[in-house]
Protein backbone atom coordinates (compact mmCIF):
# COMPACT_ATOMS: atom_id res chain seq x y z
CA UNK A 1 0.00 0.00 0.00
CA UNK A 2 1.40 3.40 -0.98
CA UNK A 3 2.00 6.21 1.47
CA UNK A 4 -0.59 8.32 -0.35
CA UNK A 5 -3.26 5.63 0.06
CA UNK A 6 -2.42 5.20 3.76
CA UNK A 7 -2.86 8.94 4.17
CA UNK A 8 -6.23 8.77 2.42
CA UNK A 9 -7.45 6.05 4.80
CA UNK A 10 -6.29 8.05 7.82
CA UNK A 11 -8.18 11.07 6.49
CA UNK A 12 -11.43 9.21 5.79
CA UNK A 13 -11.28 7.50 9.20
CA UNK A 14 -10.80 10.90 10.87
CA UNK A 15 -13.69 12.28 8.83
CA UNK A 16 -16.00 9.45 9.88
CA UNK A 17 -15.05 10.01 13.51
CA UNK A 18 -15.90 13.73 13.34
CA UNK A 19 -19.19 13.11 11.53
CA UNK A 20 -20.03 10.38 14.04
CA UNK A 21 -19.63 12.63 17.08
CA UNK A 22 -21.30 15.59 15.31
CA UNK A 23 -24.65 14.07 16.33
CA UNK A 24 -24.09 15.07 19.97
CA UNK A 25 -23.57 18.74 19.14
CA UNK A 26 -26.45 18.78 16.66
CA UNK A 27 -28.74 17.08 19.16
CA UNK A 28 -27.74 19.62 21.79
CA UNK A 29 -28.84 22.46 19.50
CA UNK A 30 -32.10 20.76 18.53
CA UNK A 31 -32.95 20.13 22.20
CA UNK A 32 -32.27 23.85 22.68
CA UNK A 33 -35.07 24.40 20.09
CA UNK A 34 -32.81 25.91 17.43
CA UNK A 35 -34.73 25.87 14.09
CA UNK A 36 -33.32 23.39 11.56
CA UNK A 37 -32.74 25.76 8.61
CA UNK A 38 -31.23 28.43 10.88
CA UNK A 39 -28.94 25.83 12.48
CA UNK A 40 -27.65 24.54 9.14
CA UNK A 41 -27.31 28.04 7.64
CA UNK A 42 -25.31 29.28 10.64
CA UNK A 43 -23.11 26.19 10.70
CA UNK A 44 -22.08 26.29 7.04
CA UNK A 45 -21.88 30.11 6.91
CA UNK A 46 -19.39 30.15 9.78
CA UNK A 47 -17.47 27.31 8.10
CA UNK A 48 -17.39 29.25 4.81
CA UNK A 49 -16.13 32.38 6.61
CA UNK A 50 -13.37 30.44 8.36
CA UNK A 51 -12.31 28.80 5.11
CA UNK A 52 -12.32 32.16 3.32
CA UNK A 53 -10.09 33.85 5.90
CA UNK A 54 -7.65 30.93 6.07
CA UNK A 55 -7.70 30.58 2.28
CA UNK A 56 -6.87 34.24 1.74
CA UNK A 57 -4.07 34.16 4.30
CA UNK A 58 -2.50 31.03 2.83
CA UNK A 59 -3.41 31.55 -0.83
CA UNK A 60 -5.15 28.16 -0.91
CA UNK A 61 -8.31 29.23 -2.75
CA UNK A 62 -7.90 28.85 -6.50
CA UNK A 63 -9.77 30.89 -9.07
CA UNK A 64 -12.42 29.07 -11.06
CA UNK A 65 -10.75 28.24 -14.37
CA UNK A 66 -13.73 27.62 -16.65
CA UNK A 67 -17.28 28.95 -16.70
CA UNK A 68 -18.77 25.47 -16.82
CA UNK A 69 -16.98 24.64 -13.58
CA UNK A 70 -19.29 27.13 -11.84
CA UNK A 71 -22.18 24.80 -12.65
CA UNK A 72 -20.30 21.83 -11.22
CA UNK A 73 -19.66 23.73 -7.97
CA UNK A 74 -23.31 24.79 -7.83
CA UNK A 75 -24.38 21.19 -8.35
CA UNK A 76 -21.97 19.99 -5.66
CA UNK A 77 -23.39 22.38 -3.04
CA UNK A 78 -26.93 21.56 -4.16
CA UNK A 79 -26.36 17.86 -3.51
CA UNK A 80 -24.64 18.46 -0.18
CA UNK A 81 -25.21 20.32 2.05
CA UNK A 82 -28.57 21.52 0.63
CA UNK A 83 -30.53 18.45 -0.50
CA UNK A 84 -28.77 16.06 1.88
CA UNK A 85 -29.42 18.04 5.06
CA UNK A 86 -33.03 18.74 4.07
CA UNK A 87 -33.64 15.08 3.28
CA UNK A 88 -32.03 13.84 6.47
CA UNK A 89 -33.64 16.40 8.81
CA UNK A 90 -37.19 16.07 7.48
CA UNK A 91 -36.82 12.33 6.98
CA UNK A 92 -36.05 11.79 10.66
CA UNK A 93 -38.77 14.25 11.66
CA UNK A 94 -41.53 12.73 9.51
CA UNK A 95 -40.76 9.07 10.20
CA UNK A 96 -40.18 9.72 13.91
CA UNK A 97 -37.92 6.68 13.75
CA UNK A 98 -34.14 6.68 14.24
CA UNK A 99 -34.25 2.98 13.36
CA UNK A 100 -35.80 3.42 9.93
CA UNK A 101 -33.72 6.52 9.20
CA UNK A 102 -30.41 4.82 10.04
CA UNK A 103 -31.24 1.78 7.93
CA UNK A 104 -32.15 3.83 4.85
CA UNK A 105 -29.11 6.12 5.14
CA UNK A 106 -26.91 3.04 5.53
CA UNK A 107 -27.75 2.12 1.93
CA UNK A 108 -25.39 4.88 0.70
CA UNK A 109 -22.48 2.43 0.12
CA UNK A 110 -24.69 0.20 -2.06
CA UNK A 111 -25.76 3.04 -4.33
CA UNK A 112 -22.22 4.42 -4.16
CA UNK A 113 -20.97 1.12 -5.61
CA UNK A 114 -23.37 1.46 -8.54
CA UNK A 115 -22.36 5.09 -9.10
CA UNK A 116 -18.62 4.43 -8.90
CA UNK A 117 -18.78 1.62 -11.44
CA UNK A 118 -21.20 3.50 -13.74
CA UNK A 119 -19.56 6.92 -13.84
CA UNK A 120 -15.89 6.16 -13.30
CA UNK A 121 -15.64 2.46 -14.12
CA UNK A 122 -13.99 1.85 -10.75
CA UNK A 123 -12.65 -1.67 -10.40
CA UNK A 124 -14.20 -3.75 -7.64
CA UNK A 125 -13.70 -7.37 -6.73
CA UNK A 126 -16.27 -9.89 -5.55
CA UNK A 127 -14.86 -9.45 -2.04
CA UNK A 128 -15.42 -5.68 -2.26
CA UNK A 129 -19.05 -6.20 -3.27
CA UNK A 130 -19.65 -8.74 -0.51
CA UNK A 131 -18.05 -6.37 2.01
CA UNK A 132 -20.30 -3.48 0.97
CA UNK A 133 -23.46 -5.58 1.26
CA UNK A 134 -22.23 -7.02 4.57
CA UNK A 135 -22.28 -3.58 6.21
CA UNK A 136 -26.08 -3.36 5.97
CA UNK A 137 -27.01 -6.38 8.15
CA UNK A 138 -24.27 -5.40 10.59
CA UNK A 139 -25.76 -1.92 10.94
CA UNK A 140 -29.23 -3.44 11.30
CA UNK A 141 -27.96 -5.42 14.30
CA UNK A 142 -26.58 -2.25 15.92
CA UNK A 143 -29.72 -0.20 15.28
CA UNK A 144 -32.31 -2.85 16.13
CA UNK A 145 -30.32 -3.91 19.15
CA UNK A 146 -30.88 -0.41 20.51
CA UNK A 147 -34.39 0.52 19.40
CA UNK A 148 -36.03 -2.81 18.53
CA UNK A 149 -37.94 -3.74 15.41
CA UNK A 150 -40.51 -0.93 15.54
CA UNK A 151 -40.85 2.31 13.63
CA UNK A 152 -41.01 4.33 16.80
CA UNK A 153 -43.94 5.69 18.76
CA UNK A 154 -45.77 8.02 16.37
CA UNK A 155 -49.06 8.26 18.23
CA UNK A 156 -48.13 11.57 19.82
CA UNK A 157 -46.83 13.05 16.56
CA UNK A 158 -49.80 14.20 14.47
CA UNK A 159 -47.54 15.49 11.71
CA UNK A 160 -45.81 12.16 11.22
CA UNK A 161 -45.92 10.87 7.64
CA UNK A 162 -43.81 7.75 7.18
CA UNK A 163 -44.13 7.48 3.33
CA UNK A 164 -43.08 11.12 2.90
CA UNK A 165 -40.30 10.66 5.45
CA UNK A 166 -38.94 7.67 3.54
CA UNK A 167 -38.87 9.74 0.35
CA UNK A 168 -36.94 12.48 2.14
CA UNK A 169 -34.44 9.94 3.47
CA UNK A 170 -33.84 8.49 0.02
CA UNK A 171 -33.39 12.04 -1.22
CA UNK A 172 -30.57 12.30 1.33
CA UNK A 173 -29.10 8.99 0.15
CA UNK A 174 -29.05 9.91 -3.54
CA UNK A 175 -27.81 13.40 -2.71
CA UNK A 176 -24.85 11.95 -0.80
CA UNK A 177 -24.00 9.67 -3.71
CA UNK A 178 -24.43 12.48 -6.24
CA UNK A 179 -22.21 14.66 -4.09
CA UNK A 180 -19.35 12.14 -4.20
CA UNK A 181 -19.73 11.64 -7.96
CA UNK A 182 -19.41 15.39 -8.63
CA UNK A 183 -16.73 15.75 -5.98
CA UNK A 184 -14.56 13.12 -7.65
CA UNK A 185 -14.74 15.05 -10.94
CA UNK A 186 -13.98 18.46 -9.41
CA UNK A 187 -10.98 17.21 -7.42
CA UNK A 188 -9.30 16.32 -10.71
CA UNK A 189 -9.01 20.06 -11.40
CA UNK A 190 -9.11 21.92 -8.07
CA UNK A 191 -7.46 21.41 -4.69
CA UNK A 192 -9.43 20.23 -1.66
CA UNK A 193 -9.42 23.64 0.03
CA UNK A 194 -10.96 25.36 -2.99
CA UNK A 195 -13.67 22.72 -3.36
CA UNK A 196 -14.54 22.79 0.34
CA UNK A 197 -14.76 26.59 0.43
CA UNK A 198 -17.04 26.94 -2.58
CA UNK A 199 -19.21 24.05 -1.40
CA UNK A 200 -19.90 25.80 1.91
CA UNK A 201 -20.19 29.30 0.46
CA UNK A 202 -22.75 28.22 -2.15
CA UNK A 203 -24.49 26.01 0.41
CA UNK A 204 -24.95 29.05 2.66
CA UNK A 205 -26.50 30.94 -0.25
CA UNK A 206 -28.93 28.07 -0.89
CA UNK A 207 -30.02 27.97 2.76
CA UNK A 208 -30.45 31.74 3.07
CA UNK A 209 -33.92 31.83 1.48
CA UNK A 210 -35.55 29.01 3.53
CA UNK A 211 -33.94 30.42 6.69
CA UNK A 212 -35.42 33.88 6.09
CA UNK A 213 -38.78 32.72 4.73
CA UNK A 214 -39.40 29.90 7.19
CA UNK A 215 -37.37 30.04 10.41
CA UNK A 216 -36.86 33.79 10.88
CA UNK A 217 -40.54 34.50 10.24
CA UNK A 218 -41.74 31.86 12.70
CA UNK A 219 -39.08 32.04 15.41
CA UNK A 220 -37.21 34.82 17.17
CA UNK A 221 -33.68 33.69 16.38
CA UNK A 222 -32.00 36.83 17.71
CA UNK A 223 -31.64 35.50 21.26
CA UNK A 224 -29.58 32.54 19.98
CA UNK A 225 -26.97 34.87 18.54
CA UNK A 226 -26.01 36.22 21.97
CA UNK A 227 -26.02 32.89 23.79
CA UNK A 228 -22.84 30.85 24.36
CA UNK A 229 -24.95 27.69 24.64
CA UNK A 230 -25.69 28.19 20.95
CA UNK A 231 -22.28 29.25 19.71
CA UNK A 232 -20.13 26.54 21.34
CA UNK A 233 -21.75 23.56 19.52
CA UNK A 234 -22.12 25.62 16.33
CA UNK A 235 -18.40 26.41 16.31
CA UNK A 236 -17.54 22.75 16.97
CA UNK A 237 -19.74 21.73 14.03
CA UNK A 238 -18.41 24.50 11.78
CA UNK A 239 -14.70 24.07 12.50
CA UNK A 240 -14.40 20.32 13.05
CA UNK A 241 -17.35 18.66 11.31
CA UNK A 242 -17.68 21.00 8.33
CA UNK A 243 -14.40 22.81 7.54
CA UNK A 244 -11.86 20.18 8.60
CA UNK A 245 -13.98 17.07 7.96
CA UNK A 246 -14.95 18.06 4.41
CA UNK A 247 -11.35 19.01 3.63
CA UNK A 248 -10.26 15.52 4.64
CA UNK A 249 -13.16 13.86 2.83
CA UNK A 250 -12.42 15.75 -0.38
CA UNK A 251 -8.74 14.79 -0.21
CA UNK A 252 -9.57 11.13 0.46
CA UNK A 253 -12.07 10.67 -2.37
CA UNK A 254 -9.50 11.65 -4.98
CA UNK A 255 -7.36 8.69 -3.96
CA UNK A 256 -9.96 6.12 -2.87
CA UNK A 257 -12.73 6.83 -5.38
CA UNK A 258 -16.52 6.96 -5.04
CA UNK A 259 -17.14 3.30 -4.16
CA UNK A 260 -14.58 2.84 -1.40
CA UNK A 261 -15.14 6.28 0.14
CA UNK A 262 -18.92 5.87 0.34
CA UNK A 263 -18.52 2.54 2.15
CA UNK A 264 -17.28 4.40 5.22
CA UNK A 265 -20.72 6.03 5.57
CA UNK A 266 -21.84 2.77 7.19
CA UNK A 267 -19.38 3.36 10.02
CA UNK A 268 -20.79 6.75 11.08
CA UNK A 269 -23.66 5.33 13.22
CA UNK A 270 -21.15 2.92 14.75
CA UNK A 271 -18.92 5.82 15.79
CA UNK A 272 -21.92 7.61 17.30
CA UNK A 273 -22.94 4.52 19.29
CA UNK A 274 -19.36 3.87 20.46
CA UNK A 275 -18.83 7.51 21.45
CA UNK A 276 -22.09 7.47 23.40
CA UNK A 277 -20.94 4.32 25.19
CA UNK A 278 -17.58 5.85 26.11
CA UNK A 279 -19.28 9.02 27.36
CA UNK A 280 -21.65 6.96 29.48
CA UNK A 281 -24.84 8.09 27.72
CA UNK A 282 -25.39 4.92 25.67
CA UNK A 283 -25.19 1.20 26.32
CA UNK A 284 -24.00 -1.56 23.98
CA UNK A 285 -25.26 -5.12 24.29
CA UNK A 286 -23.74 -8.30 22.85
CA UNK A 287 -26.06 -8.17 19.80
CA UNK A 288 -24.92 -4.62 18.95
CA UNK A 289 -21.26 -5.48 19.54
CA UNK A 290 -21.55 -8.37 17.08
CA UNK A 291 -23.11 -5.96 14.58
CA UNK A 292 -20.18 -3.56 14.97
CA UNK A 293 -17.73 -6.38 14.27
CA UNK A 294 -19.70 -7.32 11.11
CA UNK A 295 -19.76 -3.71 9.86
CA UNK A 296 -16.02 -3.28 10.41
CA UNK A 297 -15.36 -6.60 8.66
CA UNK A 298 -17.52 -5.50 5.73
CA UNK A 299 -15.68 -2.19 5.43
CA UNK A 300 -12.29 -3.97 5.47
CA UNK A 301 -13.44 -6.38 2.74
CA UNK A 302 -14.76 -3.48 0.67
CA UNK A 303 -11.33 -1.84 0.68
CA UNK A 304 -9.24 -4.85 -0.36
CA UNK A 305 -7.71 -4.63 -3.81
CA UNK A 306 -6.94 -7.49 -6.15
CA UNK A 307 -3.31 -8.45 -6.62
CA UNK A 308 -3.49 -7.39 -10.25
CA UNK A 309 -4.44 -3.82 -9.33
Amino acid sequence: MTRQRIKAYLLICSTVFLWGISFFWTNRLLVYNVPVFFLIFTRISVAALILFVVGKLTGSIERIKRKKDVLWFMGLALMEPFFYFIGEAFGVKLTASPTLSSVIVSSIPIFGLIAGVSFYREKVTLGNILGIFLTLPGLLMVVFGKWGFTLGNTSNLPGTNIPAGILFLFMAVFSAVGHTVILKKITMTYNAFTVTFYQHALGAVYFLAPTLLYDVRRTDVSHFLTDSNFWYPVLMLSVLCSSIAFLMFTTAIRELGVTRTNTFAAVIPIVTAAAGFVLGIETLNLFQTAGIVIVVTGVILSQLRSRRS
